[in-house]
């Protein structure tokens, strides 16, 4: 639905403005309301006669979100309105995201989230390879923009909304990275496209990159993926190997599938495919009109009934074809050449060959776990910006992002051990391995589940029996039942309930009434709001990684709180008397979950050290990581009581406690810090972090 046939950006290789048909320039600006009216009817028309249980409608242009944010929330309720009950609208829309980064990108993001609107974003890799083609029309680069849009579509409160990168592979730019550069945004998945061409203007293969250029590129970032531990969804990979097992793959551009796409242009025009518009001028064109037309006059054009006969429509080279079941002749544009029409292999045929014979013979990993720990990587602003005890969202995210790779490995030896057992029960396998297919991004936020972890190791260890895999069926759903705590921009569950809490080894608040989740809710806005505003270092991390609070039972005349290792985003606080105390217990905790994670990327410390430290924290010595992970809080803690302590608004028996505290907590963490950096226990990362966090005390 081209809802805007404008675009902001002068991508040079667009179909739509850079290729052979130039129709756009005869056409509105945007879709009328007349338009809109009358396609929301015939798309209900369309879903009532053939009895549809759902209808994929995509938002495109141009720049869709050129309409604004009223009038795309008009459009998708008008669209709804006009379908039955019992067919379910699935609504995307393809941006290049600019917008999302403007001033009111917040409004547009609440607008999508609001109306289901799921989102992908263009973005070809790092700055070089972005702006090699996505620029502004006076020649500017988008791709500061674009990044903060993908991070403010990723945050937390509208990646619903998210449903990944598309990227267009140039074989100029370097796979690897490209790809670690749209991996490390943290993108529900990723799509790679080839570039639209045919045997007429045939795609770009630059001197000394060999017949197959565009195969190669992708056989370097499935390599890559594959180290990592394949831990996003990429769907030309994952499409490909569905489609070599006899599943789905994807209709458009891989495999012999019926095609059931249509495009209604701004106009009302209804068309094939527009990436037909590369091949010659009028190809998308069919006559039928929104207007006068249902969908299935339409349907009947040969253009759509070729797209349904499947291998069947494709030439004699095709249809004798080793690979024709995956490949399906690749995408139908790319067939075109003028003395044959589309009656021609694709102009990729022999990149599509290689990328699927490839993948034919290189082993898969089951369900995606591959029982190994991905080999994440950080930049060294971002260790360093943890090292100073902060840490940005990007930072938090690869945390996140190695934590998702060990509990999916934990996973493959979990149901190793429970078939060695004879204790497997297919059901909540086969559950989560659905997830993983039907909603990547759901299948990854299961696995950053805080007690996923703890419930795994537990079965690993021969603690738990065959009934309790059902952990696997409780991790996937969305427990409706657990109280969430909401604050501006941050959403956490308040989980009194999952079977693995007594890992803190406190006592829990075993029930929770509407007055102590009110209580809850009521402090830990308050707490949120002195974060953002006198805490705000400390705000990005916790924003991006903080999923869970878990209530403990408060204890007579002191403060309560815990963090358990294997918990990732998972903090345990008794609820205290004050929002400034709840603030500093948040900080407080967090830093564990953060320097644990980091401790399990990295070797931080000797782990056959004997050595034991005295902490002023606790009366018993303490082991090297857990010496480092008590100064890693405790600087924290110096810094929060150094805050109150400049606070404007103390009275003077606030500004001398708050001063005591903070001069107390500033000798600790250099007393422990001193002891840490002479006794050789450190590795250099190790000594990098210590000393990060004692440049930031003295500062």
């Amino acid at each position: 639905m081209k809802i805007q046939s404008r675009c902001n950006l002068a991508c040079a290789y667009c179909y739509m403005y850079e290729h052979a048909d130039q129709s756009w320039r005869t056409r509105p600006v945007a879709m009328s309301d007349e338009i809109v009216a009358s396609l929301a009817a015939r798309i209900g028309e369309h879903a009532a006669t053939h009895r549809l249980p759902a209808v994929g409608v995509v938002f495109h242009g141009g720049e869709p979100l050129l309409a604004g944010g009223p009038r795309i929330r008009w459009i998708a309720e008008r669209i709804r309105a006009a379908l039955a009950p019992a067919t379910r609208l699935e609504l995307h829309l393809q941006t290049n995201g600019v917008l999302l980064a403007a001033a009111h990108g917040e409004e547009l993001c609440q607008t999508l989230l609001e109306t289901g609107i799921k989102v992908g974003i263009s973005l070809d890799g790092d700055r070089d390879a972005n702006d090699r083609h996505r620029r502004h029309h006076n020649g500017a680069s988008s791709f500061q923009e674009v990044v903060s849009a993908v991070l403010r579509l990723g945050s937390p409160r509208y990646r619903r909304a998210f449903s990944g990168l598309l990227c267009t592979i140039d074989p100029k730019n370097d796979p690897v990275e490209s790809y670690q550069a749209l991996s490390g945004l943290d993108p529900p998945r990723i799509d790679y496209l080839l570039p639209h061409a045919n045997w007429d203007v045939p795609p770009a293969r630059p001197a000394g990159t060999g017949t197959t250029p565009y195969a190669d590129w992708l056989i370097a970032v499935h390599r890559r993926w594959s180290a990592d531990g394949q831990r996003l969804p990429i769907r030309v990979f994952d499409s490909i190997r569905s489609a070599l097992v006899g599943g789905e793959s994807l209709k458009e551009a891989l495999g012999t599938e019926p095609c059931d796409l249509a495009v209604v242009e701004t106009d009302g025009s209804i068309e094939l495919a527009d990436s037909l518009k590369t091949a010659y001028d009028g190809a998308p064109r069919t006559g039928f009109h929104i207007l006068k037309h249902s969908f299935d006059e339409a349907a009947a054009h040969p253009g759509f009934t070729l797209r349904e006969a499947g291998a069947a429509g494709l030439c004699q080279t095709c249809r004798q074809c080793p690979v024709v079941d995956v490949c399906g002749g690749g995408l139908y544009a790319h067939r075109y050449s003028k003395g044959n029409s589309f009656d021609n292999p694709s102009v990729h045929c022999a990149d599509l060959l290689k990328i699927i014979t490839y993948m034919k013979e290189t082993p898969s990993s089951d369900s995606g776990r591959t029982g190994t720990v991905a080999a994440h990587q950080m930049s060294g602003d971002c260790f360093d910006g943890l090292a100073a005890g902060f840490g940005d969202v990007v930072a938090v995210r690869q945390l996140a992002a190695a934590q998702q790779s060990i509990n999916r490995g934990l996973l493959d030896r979990v149901l190793t051990a429970s078939c060695e057992r004879g204790e497997y029960s297919r059901q909540p396998w086969q559950a989560f391995d659905a997830l993983q297919r039907d909603d990547p991004d759901a299948y990854r936020k299961t696995l950053l589940n805080p007690f996923l972890r703890v419930w795994a190791s537990r079965y690993l260890d021969a603690t738990l029996g065959p009934a309790d895999q059902e952990y696997l069926s409780l991790s996937i759903s969305d427990h409706p039942h657990r109280p969430q705590l909401t604050a501006d921009g941050l959403t956490v569950t308040l989980d009194n309930v999952d079977p693995c809490l007594d890992c803190y080894g406190k006592p829990l608040i075993d029930h929770l009434d509407p007055a102590a989740v009110a209580a809850w809710q009521h402090m830990f806005a308050e707490a949120w709001r002195l974060i953002v505003t006198e805490y705000f270092d400390y705000a990005p991390a916790i924003g991006a990684g903080l999923s869970t609070i878990v209530p403990l039972m408060p204890q007579p005349g002191v403060q309560t709180s815990a963090t358990a290792r294997q918990a990732f985003g998972a903090i345990a606080i008794a609820l205290p008397d004050t929002a400034d105390d709840l603030a500093l217990l948040i900080i407080h905790e967090f830093q564990h979950v953060k320097a644990g994670a980091l401790m399990d990327m990295f070797d931080l410390y000797d782990p056959t050290s004997p050595l034991r430290f005295s902490v002023p924290w606790r009366r018993d010595e303490r082991p090297p990581e857990a010496a480092l992970q008590g100064l890693y809080a405790h600087a924290a803690v110096a810094d929060v009581w150094r805050t109150r302590w400049l606070r404007a608004s103390n009275t003077e028996s606030e500004r001398s406690r708050s001063g005591m505290r903070y001069a107390t907590w500033h000798r600790a963490v250099a007393q422990v810090a001193d002891a840490l950096q002479a006794s050789g226990v450190l590795t250099r990362l190790g000594e990098r972090l210590v000393t990060g966090l004692v440049e930031r005390a003295n500062q």
